[in-house]
């Protein structure tokens, strides 16, 4: 029961940790760098 416990926690800490980076450094808010979204015309 010890070792399902531990590898529970483990997988909870680790996607919360996870989860922490996806709005962290790498994102770009819109208002501040405005992403150009027409379409390109060939």
């Amino acid at each position: 029961m010890k070792k399902y416990l531990c590898i529970y926690i483990s997988v909870f800490l680790l996607l919360n940790l996870v989860g922490c980076g996806t709005k962290g450094p790498l994102y770009i808010p819109e208002k501040k760098y405005p992403q150009d979204t027409t379409p390109e015309k060939k």
